[in-house]
């Protein structure tokens, strides 16, 4: 019994060109960030490698297959390009620290609120104090809205960890704040 063969490359462009979209299309509702144009370019490479790669004699479907490698093919490069672009915008210190002394003009989020309740001094003090993880799953989380299994993807950790850094940086925020105001009230 002779195997089948794999269409060619125009061929599964138009049987996967639209399953290629409508993954890229879902991946980017969940992370705003991400470039749709990219996330086509990746899927793409992804078929091709699951062409290249793809053997029956596994015993798996080329769908089966080929869904696998694009979805793989458009997280990786999300991983690699989407940490980059935030890390040259949102972890900027001096921008964050901008946004702290700002006059409500930073962004809208729980960090922002803070600011204007208490010190802003003490807001962007206690940010730099902060090790650089959390900084960073902090500035995920509150600027670039993500949730905690959109910054594991991102920081290429587990949900879970992502999540026990996230309360790790607010209780440090907090400690601080605490220590800061119980020195006031000495003073």
């Amino acid at each position: 019994m002779a195997e089948p063969a794999l269409p060619d490359q125009a061929a599964l462009t138009a049987l996967y060109g639209n399953w290629i979209k409508r993954m890229a299309l879902l991946l980017k509702a969940r992370m705003p960030w991400a470039d749709l144009d990219e996330m086509l370019q990746w899927g793409a490479i992804g078929m091709m490698e699951a062409a290249q790669r793809f053997d029956p004699a596994l015993g798996v479907s080329f769908q089966g297959f080929a869904a696998r490698r694009i979805k793989g093919a458009m997280i990786d490069g999300l991983r690699r390009e989407g940490g980059r672009r935030r890390g040259e915008t949102a972890f900027d210190e001096e921008a964050v620290e901008g946004a702290a002394y700002s006059n409500g003009s930073g962004p809208e989020d729980p960090l922002a609120t803070l600011a204007r309740i208490d010190d802003r001094a003490r807001l962007a003090e206690a940010l730099r104090v902060l090790p650089a993880l959390e900084f960073k799953i902090l500035a995920l989380h509150f600027y670039d809205e993500l949730n905690n299994r959109e910054i594991a993807l991102v920081l290429d950790i587990s949900e879970g960890h992502a999540s026990r850094l996230r309360k790790r940086a607010l209780e440090m925020l907090a400690q601080h704040f605490n220590a800061a105001q119980k020195g006031e009230c000495v003073s």
